[in-house]
């Protein structure tokens, strides 16, 4: 029976962690509201079913460790909120969150203090469910594989995301499953499970290594560590004389073995060390990066010192520092220390400090009153923690709920006592009940509430997306923006509908559409892509020195858009202002040399050749440049002379060279190996290019105009389809809610790709 009963719970609880790592609680669990009611049903089903168990067995109500830190935790979320009541709403976004994680602790830890769970049963399960989440991760390998076949050359692969769609949160969870699977693999005694489990620790560290996540990768290094030193001093063996003894016990083999992985593991982490310094020259992965938004953390926690900016509020106060870049918009500080200083201040701060004296003399009385068994399962549970807790020293992927829950399993196995504590029999009988009840019926209450308004907001984009009547899916949000008013991105999305309709004509559109993005700016005036699409707006009503204004505000914003200083280039001329328009054009070839590509921008180059210095260009822009002006020798000596990386892009490039030598032979054969690159949409446009060329040259006007028309019907995109990723970072991560892909209106003109649409109109 007891046999049937373990079976019975490992497998709900292997469900449980599938369904949560999966999908549940993953971004595409949140932001798609079919999932909501299961989530939430299921949610409701398991805390009855916990607190029926809890009531039919007569379980004692037990203390945990943590009990005190929350009540310090609630304090300085209290106190952030009424310091921040103007993002009251944004903040209750975060607070659910937290409230759902202290709630899962409980459930958790009263499994576990009542024998209803074992901690092997716990890591078993979340360790079968991870099977899926490295099987995932090596699937998303097969395009590069079929690619690196069919060219014969070795190309970096891609980063992994898994189920998580983001290789930190990857690596952030491998990190947890790591110390864990080798901890139960050395509870086990018969060999076969322990192979099995040893080839499963390979494949975990393996897709760790190509995730290429630097601060998993230190996480990992300093988990193990301590994992060593765990296990090794579980048995009181970290001594000297123990040591020296235990290695003179060994066999030859083992002895053997240890030595070659000790060396193995120095030339791994040497790897990786080199591997780290030279990832800070990749593009977007400098350390620039890092300082600047550390930079942002520290004036945000100057300004509000003692509550911060308020819980899940660090996006919102990031984009409207003018002095930081980058000002694309980033959810977190990279950094949780500095991140909890910036959005709870000294209180948070302390709150932490707590955690962190109450976490670490907890591990050391659970060490203490353990045996030898349950130590070993301690030294995988706390490794994990520690290595899950670096990390967030250099990233916070914790942001995304199903690694966040991860890393609090880790840390109820690791601070859950061998010996519970019984509460008080008066607060057991009454106080401790209700508080678990009223945790429970608040997170429910709340998420059911909230899910109502979001389920609705969804559906009306989505039939504005389908039926492309963006003025009535305007129109419908605003029923949404009446229940739920103080949530600022309703707003943003509304003034993006009603600007869509404006794009077609509809001035009526266009006035309703200033109207709600300046009801957004009230709200969060930091977004400089909502002032760049005011600005259009005013523009279009014939308001221009509104529009001016607003436009010079999203520039202040986010200084780095050269497409903001094109438009504002445009509206000064526009306006006879030549002095502002050539600044405006200066300052956008300054950000972005190879918009000298595009048509105004070339016409102000050719009317102001001393201001624009052409080798500022990339590569590709310069070499197809001199190509069309019929210098194919410099060309090819420039591009022959920077080593340039491939892709279908450079293939493409490579074979207009051979056709400009009339290497008809050499053309079709980078050509070829162009098409066999090709992934995205923008790969498939130049390949669509290159064979125009090559039409052209052998004098088949059919082609011609086939590869054209194939390249324009490539490039042409959805209405509503995404122009800047970086920008959904707005919606997904700081509001945890699905939008409109695409950020900007027409109106503001929005521009990618000068090279390949340079092309594109110089071909025929």
């Amino acid at each position: 029976m007891a046999k049937r009963s373990e079976f019975f719970g490992l497998a709900v609880l292997t469900v449980i962690f599938s369904y949560g790592l999966t999908v549940g609680a993953t971004f595409n669990g949140i932001f798609n509201p079919e999932f909501h009611p299961v989530s939430l049903g299921l949610m409701a089903l398991l805390v009855g079913g916990w607190l029926f168990m809890h009531w039919h067995g007569r379980w004692n109500w037990n203390r945990t460790s943590l009990d005190t830190v929350f009540l310090v935790w609630g304090l300085a979320f209290g106190a952030s909120l009424l310091a921040n009541s103007d993002a009251w709403r944004r903040i209750a976004i975060g607070l659910w969150y937290m409230g759902l994680y202290i709630g899962v602790w409980y459930v958790l830890h009263d499994l576990i203090a009542n024998r209803a769970l074992r901690r092997e049963m716990i890591i078993d399960a979340l360790l079968i469910a991870g099977l899926v989440i490295v099987l995932f991760g090596f699937l998303q390998l097969r395009v590069w594989l079929v690619q690196v076949a069919a060219t014969g050359i070795f190309i970096a692969p891609p980063r992994p995301v898994s189920a998580f769609g983001n290789p930190n949160f990857l690596s952030a969870f491998l990190i947890v499953v790591i110390p864990l699977t080798l901890s139960r693999m050395m509870l086990l005694r018969a060999k076969p499970p322990q192979i099995i489990l040893g080839l499963y620790v390979l494949f975990q560290v393996a897709l760790l290594f190509l995730t290429d996540s630097r601060g998993a990768w230190i996480g990992i290094i300093v988990g193990l560590l301590v994992w060593g030193v765990l296990v090794i001093s579980r048995s009181g063996g970290l001594t000297r004389v123990g040591m020296i003894a235990w290695w003179q016990g060994q066999t030859k083999a083992l002895k053997t073995g240890v030595i070659a992985s000790v060396l193995v593991g120095i030339i791994v982490i040497s790897g990786m060390s080199l591997n780290i310094v030279r990832s800070f020259s990749d593009p977007g992965r400098g350390a620039g990066l890092r300082t600047e938004i550390y930079r942002a953390a520290v004036e945000l926690f100057t300004e509000k010192p003692i509550t911060g900016q308020g819980l899940f509020t660090f996006g919102r106060g990031l984009v409207r520092l003018p002095d930081v870049h980058p000002d694309k918009p980033h959810s977190h500080a990279h950094d949780a220390p500095l991140h909890i200083a910036a959005e709870l201040g000294i209180l948070g701060l302390a709150a932490l400090v707590v955690t962190l004296y109450v976490g670490f003399r907890t591990m050391q009385r659970n060490w203490q009153d353990s045996a030898d068994r349950e130590r070993l399962l301690l030294a995988g549970s706390t490794a994990a923690v520690v290595a899950f807790g670096v990390h967030q020293l250099t990233d916070i992927p914790a942001m995304m709920p199903a690694i966040a829950l991860t890393g609090l399993v880790a840390l109820v196995l690791t601070l859950a006592p061998t010996k519970p504590e019984v509460v008080n029999a008066d607060w057991a009988r009454i106080g401790h009940p209700l508080e678990m009840v009223g945790i429970w019926s608040i997170v429910l209450v709340s998420g059911v509430w909230s899910s109502s308004f979001y389920t609705r907001y969804v559906d009306i984009l989505v039939e504005a997306r389908n039926t492309e009547d963006y003025r009535h899916g305007a129109e419908q949000l605003q029923a949404v923006i009446n229940d739920d008013s103080h949530l600022s991105l309703y707003y943003l999305e509304q003034g993006f509908l009603y600007g869509m309709a404006a794009s077609k004509g509809d001035a009526g559109a266009a006035r309703a559409g200033i109207e709600s993005y300046e009801r957004f700016i009230q709200l969060d005036p930091g977004y400089a892509v909502a002032w760049a699409n005011l600005a259009a707006l005013h523009w279009q009503v014939d308001e221009r020195d509104v529009a001016i204004d607003a436009l010079q505000q999203a520039i202040r914003l986010d200084s780095v858009e050269w497409n903001y200083y094109a438009l504002l280039g445009r509206y000064a001329e526009a306006m006879g202002n030549v002095e502002a328009a050539t600044n405006a054009y200066k300052e956008a070839l300054t950000l972005n040399p190879d918009a000298s590509l595009y048509t105004e921008l070339d016409q102000f180059v050719l009317t102001n050749p001393k201001v624009f210095d052409s080798s500022t260009m990339t590569i590709s822009a310069r070499v197809v440049k001199l190509m069309d002006a019929g210098a194919v020798s410099a060309a090819q000596a420039l591009w022959e002379n920077n080593s340039p990386v491939d892709s279908s892009a450079g293939d493409v490039i490579r074979s207009l060279l051979a056709l400009a030598k009339s290497d008809q032979d050499g053309a079709i054969k980078w050509l070829s190996q162009a098409d066999k690159m090709a992934i995205s949409a923008v790969d498939q446009a130049w390949v669509y290019v290159g064979k125009a060329r090559l039409a052209h040259f052998i004098g088949d006007g059919l082609l011609v105009d086939e590869s054209l028309s194939a390249a324009e019907i490539t490039l042409i995109q959805a209405p509503l389809a995404s122009d800047d990723d970086t920008l959904l970072n707005i919606p997904y991560a700081q509001f945890l809610h699905d939008a409109i892909e695409r950020q900007y209106l027409p109106q503001v003109d929005y521009r990618k790709d000068a090279v390949l649409l340079f092309l594109l109109d110089r071909t025929g």
